[in-house]
């Protein structure tokens, strides 16, 4: 008898051996152990597979790792404007927009572009549409260009203009170059940069 006691004993020490084993090792390899947050993963370079980058929000990188971060700090990265925002990484095509427009922030609004093109939704018309995007760039470089898809069309916009006399002064600058004879002012949403 004392010896089934004994035996039961040590395979029961075994057995509690092997079950702390394996929680410390579940544990060690979580992240609250300093290993590598979810979007930390997903942004890992793996031999033989294509490279994921993120641009986000601390906000976003705290929702998504199952954290809460402090209220967010300004970052600014050269060649940027300051955003209010704790960025992770911030090209210069990113910039986050608030509902509140502060100075050197790139804002949606209500406003006018020039349609130098609007075409159907077949490949000829997407070269089309494309081709007119690189005239536009070639002939008015201080101006943003927009090629999209917008069901059932390809068009492509050029300028971000709040009044519909700024984007008539480019109209007529492009009917004189000849390049653009379908080029109309359209009102639609544009990005416009706030300075104040």
């Amino acid at each position: 008898m004392e010896r089934k006691r004994t035996f039961c004993c040590r395979i029961m020490s075994k057995l509690l051996t092997v079950l702390s084993l394996f929680l410390i090792l579940s544990v060690s390899h979580s992240p609250l152990w300093g290993q590598e947050t979810f979007t930390e993963r997903l942004q890992e370079r793996v031999q033989g597979q294509g490279i994921v980058r993120l641009y986000h929000d601390a906000e976003i990188a705290a929702l998504v790792n199952g954290k809460r971060t402090a209220t967010p700090t300004s970052t600014t990265t050269p060649g940027t404007k300051p955003t209010g925002h704790a960025l992770t990484q911030v090209p210069d095509t990113l910039i986050a927009i608030d509902s509140i427009a502060t100075p050197g922030r790139k804002v949606r609004m209500t406003g006018y572009r020039v349609q130098v093109y609007a075409g159907g939704n077949s490949r000829d018309a997407k070269a089309k549409a494309y081709q007119m995007e690189r005239l536009a760039r070639l002939y008015f470089p201080e101006h943003s260009v927009y090629t999209r898809f917008v069901s059932p069309r390809w068009i492509c916009h050029v300028g971000d203009f709040r009044t519909r006399d700024e984007a008539v002064e480019l109209l007529q600058e492009m009917r004189k170059s000849g390049k653009f004879p379908e080029a109309i002012t359209v009102k639609c949403k544009i990005n416009f940069m706030i300075y104040e």
